[in-house]
């Protein structure tokens, strides 16, 4: 799984697009090809990975997505994500010819897909995520785009793929969750017209936002009420806690899945510049979503635990228990804030 390109600081159209040839190249040169995002899938992972999918079938190819974790409630209206299946159901002999590798910055979020990614696959390393490193033969990176969906729709637009409404739905729900609905920094004007376009190719952003935002199952409802319920406000409100005990899932009938999203209402009160939802996971083991603004680094915190991300949006696993988990975690949060100044 040696890199043979890095495209890491990828930022002039050419470097791109002499990229995209070589992507293209090694789909159409390939039989069989995995399909893989990373680890608890949001918008964006299982958008591009419905995307990239269609296209690699449009093309006549063999392919299986799978996945490692649960698909959130929020996302079953996407077509075709039945189509997405479980690491767990494939075959002892299953192999594959090349493998995309979307939005994962290391193998390690692969899951147990990663098994499958042996010396023999061509492995295309899609990501937009800072800490990205070189997982394949080919690594497109672009720390600039908003989300690896609006990467996708540029190598379609390269390849002059005729998407359908389908496929521009996934990139549309790709792209609006991992701009935080287009008001993350990282939504650009190229960002716009993206969306734009995709409106006109089939895409419908009422249905869209109102099936991912607005379509809450009561159990989902109800574990949000418990969480909010003990928001905590620490170093002058400049930062926000969450929390989510394996009680409060048990009480509200919900699977963990159901929280995705639910760290944004840390960053819902004036004056909170970082956020955190703590989910308590096991007796030694918490999981943590991270948010900022105004120039706080959490993908600084994240690291410090063996996770990452982005500059305002980042994750990580921490091995302790919930309570020593997050003093672990305010430690590090007081400095972030404080070094913002």
């Amino acid at each position: 799984m040696k890199s043979s390109v890095n495209e890491k600081t990828t930022s002039k159209t050419d470097t791109r697009s002499a990229t995209i040839v070589r992507i293209r190249e090694a789909f159409e040169n390939a039989g069989r090809i995995l399909v893989v995002s990373h680890l608890d899938p949001d918008g964006d992972a299982l958008g591009s990975q419905l995307a990239i999918g269609a296209y690699l079938r449009d093309l006549g190819k063999s392919v299986t997505m799978v996945r490692d974790s649960e698909i959130p409630e929020k996302y079953r209206f996407l077509p075709g994500v039945e189509g997405i299946v479980e690491v767990s159901s494939l075959p002892d002999d299953f192999a594959v010819d090349a493998a995309v590798v979307l939005e994962c910055p290391t193998l390690a979020r692969v899951g147990s897909a990663a098994r499958y990614l042996t010396d023999s696959v061509k492995i295309i390393n899609i990501d937009h995520h800072p800490d990205a490193l070189d997982l394949g033969a080919i690594n497109w990176i672009e720390t600039t785009m908003s989300s690896v969906g609006e990467m996708v729709y540029e190598f379609f637009e390269a390849v002059d793929y005729d998407m359908n409404s389908a496929v521009a739905t996934s990139l549309y729900t790709a792209i609006m969750t991992d701009t935080g609905r287009f008001r993350y920094p990282s939504t650009t004007r190229r960002t716009m017209e993206i969306a734009g376009a995709l409106i006109e190719a089939g895409a419908d952003p009422h249905h869209v936002c109102d099936m991912v935002y607005y379509n809450m199952r009561p159990s989902t409802l109800n574990l949000t009420g418990q969480i909010l319920h003990g928001v905590e406000f620490h170093f002058d409100n400049r930062v926000c806690l969450l929390t989510m005990t394996r009680e409060m899932l048990k009480s509200a009938g919900a699977q963990s899945s159901e929280s995705e999203g639910m760290v944004d209402y840390t960053l819902y009160s004036r004056g909170v510049v970082a956020g955190a939802l703590l989910k308590e996971v096991s007796d030694r083991c918490t999981k943590v979503s991270l948010r900022a603004r105004d120039g706080v680094n959490v993908a600084q915190v994240a690291h410090e635990f063996g996770g990452g991300g982005h500059f305002s949006a980042a994750g990580c696993q921490i091995d302790l228990p919930l309570a020593e988990a997050k003093a672990a975690l305010l430690d590090l949060l007081r400095k972030a804030v404080d070094e913002r100044g």
